[in-house]
């Protein structure tokens, strides 16, 4: 069987050094699909420069923290702090998630509105997936599918990941993180496809995630069996306007730029052979 693999580079849209990053890492190396931010700080910069590279696939991804809402604030009450703002942490959400404070009409109406805004762009959208993966969680997994079917939109992440050692060093945090994510995906994948979603067949890049080194890169493509395999990046360079975003300033994202353009990663991809998709091109 071919192995095929999607490069999908999330937070396109969320600040200028971000969006230049993303493009390059198309451009110059194996990046084939991205998730584009609604809510983003340079969301009509993002817009601007898809338009100038169609070949890149075009995912939405959706934010319930951090930044602001595309909607007015008074019509999602449930998802804001008392400045109009959502919330800063994921703790912080997760917390209000929990204890029931979280409005999911609110959700689904807020996830149409980030939809529709890229969609009044004139943009074809290839997939759905979300800021700090909160689409697995009950209720807001729901409310991605409702907004799915409205929008006639194919493919849902699914960052479900083999819990086999794969070499590199990742931290207990990061094991940590892999580990839920692929407890909450597995959950989630029957009824992706009952629905009548495409997911991948695989997924990488979550103990990773904003530290992905060349190494690791090498790594992860080499680990790649038969089937589709998303690879989760996040390349981009840091700016002011990273600064009002707290948890996604933390991220090396011009170490991912150089990983994702590097000559060994390409010659690998050429050797393998591993055969660069987009969500748009498997649909």
């Amino acid at each position: 069987m071919t192995i095929y693999a999607i490069l999908n580079a999330d937070d396109f849209g969320l600040s200028p050094g971000i969006n230049r990053g993303i493009i390059e890492a198309h451009r110059d190396g194996i990046v084939t699909s991205t998730s584009l931010m609604a809510a983003g700080d340079a969301f009509e910069e993002a817009v601007t420069l898809a338009r100038g590279y169609p070949s890149l696939s075009l995912g939405i991804h959706l934010t319930l923290v951090e930044g602001n809402p595309v909607l007015p604030p008074d019509k999602v009450p449930s998802l804001v702090t008392a400045d109009g703002h959502f919330c800063q942490s994921l703790g912080m959400f997760l917390l209000k998630w929990l204890t029931g404070k979280i409005r999911m009409q609110e959700v689904q109406r807020e996830f149409a509105a980030q939809i529709e805004r890229a969609l009044d762009h004139g943009l074809r959208i290839d997939k759905l997936d979300s800021h700090m993966h909160l689409h697995l969680l009950p209720g807001i997994f729901q409310a991605v599918l409702a907004v799915a079917r409205r929008f006639r939109i194919r493919a849902i992440r699914l960052p479900k990941e083999r819990l086999v050692r794969r070499g590199g060093h990742p931290s207990i945090m990061a094991l940590w993180r892999r580990t839920t994510l692929t407890s909450l995906a597995a959950l989630r994948a029957r009824p992706i496809t009952a629905a009548g979603f495409f997911h991948s067949t695989h997924f990488l890049g979550s103990a990773e995630s904003g530290q992905l080194s060349e190494e690791d890169l090498l790594r992860l493509l080499r680990s790649l069996q038969p089937g589709v395999t998303e690879i989760m990046v996040h390349p981009g360079y840091r700016d002011r306007a990273l600064e009002g975003w707290p948890m996604s300033r933390r991220y090396e994202r011009e170490r991912e730029v150089r990983s994702l353009t590097s000559p060994k990663v390409k010659a690998l991809v050429r050797d393998f052979p591993i055969r660069l998709v987009s969500y748009r091109s498997v649909l």
